[in-house]
């Protein structure tokens, strides 16, 4: 799935660039506006505008010489479009759900490019799993094979799991990994004590 614009998966080509467009809207623009936000040619973007309001999906209003555009709120397309745009953030809320009942689970993060939401389709989910005492044993190794299958489950894209002890994932931030350096700018915490384990380490 393309976790940076995941309705272009489902709606793909210059309708899916216009309505992911139209969906991260404060208010309403011009449709060449419209049309340089989305990437989309002036005409393209007239032609689907059209269509839109024609089925109600898009409101459209005269100011002056311009007409201005938006999405149609009460629309009952609008809350499925909005939960598509957000997929990105639902799969954190998932994780978040599955890692909190973990026994030994010291801390965990999503970090590179799905983290930073610039992301595509062939984008891996990176996570990083701390254990409270050690990543060798066999339930370990169970919840980490199971984690990976339901986030393919959930998303289609490949997964990378970075596994530390509490005490091995101390002695890279006391080394300055580069991976501590990622977390630290732009990680994603997964578990409640994940920000404090990232203090309390260095």
């Amino acid at each position: 799935m393309d976790l940076g614009s995941p309705l272009a998966d489902v709606i793909p080509g210059a309708r899916g660039q216009l309505l992911a467009t139209l969906v991260q809207l404060e208010g309403p623009v011009t449709v060449r506006a419209l049309a340089r936000r989305a990437g989309v040619a002036p005409q393209t973007a007239l032609t689907l505008v059209n269509e839109l309001t024609a089925i109600g999906l898009v409101s459209a209003q005269r100011a002056g010489q311009a007409q201005l555009v938006s999405l149609n709120p009460s629309h009952t397309l609008v809350a499925p479009l909005v939960a598509l745009t957000r997929s990105r953030e639902r799969l954190i809320e998932l994780l978040r759900s599955e890692l909190s009942a973990w026994p030994g689970l010291a801390g965990a993060w999503m970090f590179g490019p799905v983290a930073r939401g610039d992301g595509d389709r062939g984008s891996v989910v990176d996570l990083l799993l701390v254990a409270a005492t050690t990543t060798e044993t066999a339930a370990w190794g169970d919840a980490t094979g199971r984690l990976v299958r339901q986030v393919q489950s959930w998303t289609g894209n490949r997964v990378q799991l970075v596994e530390h002890s509490r005490g091995s994932f101390a002695l890279a931030i006391r080394g300055g990994s580069p991976l501590i350096t990622a977390i630290r700018e732009d990680g994603v915490p997964l578990t409640q004590g994940s920000q404090s384990l990232l203090r309390m380490s260095g």
